[in-house]
């Protein structure tokens, strides 16, 4: 089973979107802020990440240099934001993003990201997201 981890501090999305991820058959881990997902990253080697941007703690775009700088490459991150900055879509781009969303975002268009990603590997690998 395919393992995805949920980097959001707002637990209803969070909550919701592990509920999702679980009935389309993959196993969803969430964690409220950045560093507790640097523990379950490190510790379960998630198949995909998705990160919200702005978070009390640490920015989503901080948390993926984390996992670059610790040795966790070649995971494909998904970065989901409530801001309309227009410069953090170029940013994510920057950092190897597989997608981008703004909330809020349409499920579906987010789980067929997923799917693409996880099961369709020719069309999931447009970027990489942490790099090889």
């Amino acid at each position: 089973m395919k393992k995805i981890l949920i980097v959001e501090d707002d637990t209803k999305i969070a909550t919701a979107l592990a509920i999702r991820l679980r009935a389309a058959g993959y196993e969803a881990m969430t964690a409220v802020d950045p560093a507790f997902g640097t523990m379950l990253a490190v510790t379960h080697r998630p198949d995909l990440i998705i990160s919200d941007i702005w978070m009390p703690v640490a920015q989503g775009f901080t948390f993926v240099r984390r996992m670059k700088s610790i040795g966790i490459e070649g995971v494909p991150v998904i970065f989901i934001t409530a801001s309309l900055r227009e410069d953090l879509w170029e940013t994510a781009m920057s950092l190897g993003a597989a997608a981008f969303f703004e909330k809020p975002y349409d499920t579906q268009r987010l789980l067929a990201r997923v799917h693409e990603i996880l099961e369709e590997p020719s069309l999931g690998t447009r970027n990489t997201g942490l790099g090889a």
